[in-house]
């Protein structure tokens, strides 16, 4: 109903396209700067202009604030965000705006050559944020020494400057996220989901293909003991038992710690994370997980052909994948599957052996919760891959010069699929997968796909069983 909505509303913007989880401007490349410049004044298919300047604009500047900052966590952020922060900076050059998000920590190098962005705010903070904000806060009430703050991009005497080398948090020393303020109860769900971090980083980090690692530098562990106060609090000041790990894989040894500080406190929360499909994920972590209130895991397989695994240098082999899936179904975890098609080197049939694995495997996709995501590959900045291309069998990499904000590239391969063979079998993969895979409502959304999974299993808890004659 509402991207039935949306799509109405977007005939008033054609040929620009919303929907509840993306919007896509077709006239403009979200990775040129000069194609931004115009999108965020272009009135007729910007649909958001007209929205944050009759609904948003007004309740923002009413309050007067010395400080603005924009989140801009995602491509489709990129013309929303910006075309705000215009809108703020026309209205009321004194406030001070500043941009956060992974977006741009993956830009770096590109906004020291790009000073336009620069015209929309005054700065950005990159990577992490939480010492950087307070202490930009600390300046402009007191020296404005922006050199003071770490992980600040900023103009200054007409130049681009980067406060280096980047910090990175204590999360141990953090204390719990604050949502005060958020207006929790008008979010398009019945219950609310709230985000938690129990690491930053990954404590793998050598899969090829992914750029994830960059945004946190570096691997962290926080105190399981830390976390399960900062549950504790969240569940009983928010009145939820429901919460979304947002890291990138929960390392194995502190899961089973935070798990018994769980069950040891008695909390009655439901969560999902992600985790890897390793050999010492064993059945036992995963029933303790369920036990602490786990419903469903969020998994990368990227690829069930065991060469592409060890070419993407995944650290898992099939056995693991196997027994893993049955254990999480035997205990009556959900699952999510993110595959790959496309990387350097694979050929269309390991392409569909993967597909295989989810289309041929009832018990799997017939599980309630479950989940899967085909991707198709970006040769994405930063990602291992791009330090020997070469060895992973690209030939050529290209990107259009006038792409001053590119987060990929083009490219052309030695052996396997071309690109453009890899996007036919990714739409055939897509099409087989959604055959078996609703989309609604666990694809579309894993918070609110887990309190589908949590209600359906307080039902069948409510069901009456039926007694032998």
């Amino acid at each position: 109903m509402i991207d039935k909505w949306l799509e109405l509303v977007s005939t008033l913007y054609f040929p620009t396209r919303m929907t509840v989880v993306d919007n896509q401007f077709s006239s403009y490349s979200i990775y040129s700067s000069k194609d931004i410049a115009k999108a965020i004044r272009d009135e007729e298919q910007n649909p958001y202009i007209d929205l944050f300047r009759d609904r948003l604009l007004p309740s923002i500047l009413a309050d007067q604030p010395d400080l603005v900052g924009v989140s801009i966590t995602a491509t489709s952020q990129i013309i929303p965000g910006l075309t705000l922060c215009r809108l703020i900076k026309e209205t009321n050059p004194r406030v001070h705006l500043t941009i956060g998000g992974s977006i741009f920590t993956r830009l770096v190098d590109n906004l020291r050559r790009c000073a336009s962005l620069f015209d929309l705010t005054d700065d950005f903070i990159v990577f992490e944020g939480e010492t950087a904000l307070l202490e930009l806060i600390n300046q402009l009430d007191g020296k404005r020494d922006f050199t003071k703050v770490p992980n600040l991009i900023y103009r200054q005497n007409g130049k681009i400057a980067v406060n280096q080398p980047f910090y990175s948090e204590d999360i141990n020393e953090l204390p719990a996220p604050n949502y005060d303020g958020f207006p929790l109860g008008r979010y398009l769900a019945p219950e609310t989901v709230l985000p938690v971090q129990f690491s930053r980083g990954c404590y793998y980090k050598d899969c090829a293909f992914c750029a994830l690692t960059l945004d946190h530098q570096n691997f962290r562990q926080k105190d399981p003991g830390k976390t399960a106060d900062d549950l504790q609090m969240l569940a009983e000041k928010y009145h939820t038992p429901y919460f979304f790990f947002t890291d990138e894989c929960l390392a194995l040894s502190p899961t089973k710690r935070l798990c018994q500080q769980i069950v040891g406190r008695k909390l009655p929360i439901r969560w999902t994370a992600e985790m890897r499909f390793e050999k010492n994920l064993s059945r036992d972590l995963l029933t303790q997980m369920r036990d602490a209130g786990c419903l469903k895991i969020v998994f990368g397989l990227e690829s069930f052909n065991q060469r592409v695994m060890d070419f993407m240098k995944k650290g898992i082999t099939q056995a693991s994948v196997r027994r893993v899936t049955e254990d999480c179904l035997d205990l009556g975890l959900a699952i999510h599957c993110y595959i790959i098609v496309g990387f350097p080197t694979e050929r269309e049939e390991e392409a569909l052996e993967t597909m295989d694995f989810i289309v041929n495997n009832t018990r799997l996709h017939g599980s309630y919760g479950f989940s899967c995501q085909p991707c198709l590959f970006d040769l994405e900045k930063e990602a291992p891959i791009m330090s020997d291309p070469g060895s992973y069998g690209i030939r050529r990499i290209m990107r259009p010069a006038s792409e001053d904000l590119s987060l990929g590239f083009f490219y052309e391969v030695q052996e396997g699929m071309t690109p453009e063979q890899a996007e036919r079998v990714y739409q055939h993969v897509y099409e087989k997968v959604s055959e078996v895979v609703c989309e609604l409502p666990f694809n579309y959304s894993m918070a609110d796909g887990l309190l589908y999974i949590a209600r359906a299993k307080a039902q069948a808890q409510r069901v009456p069983q039926p007694t032998g004659s």
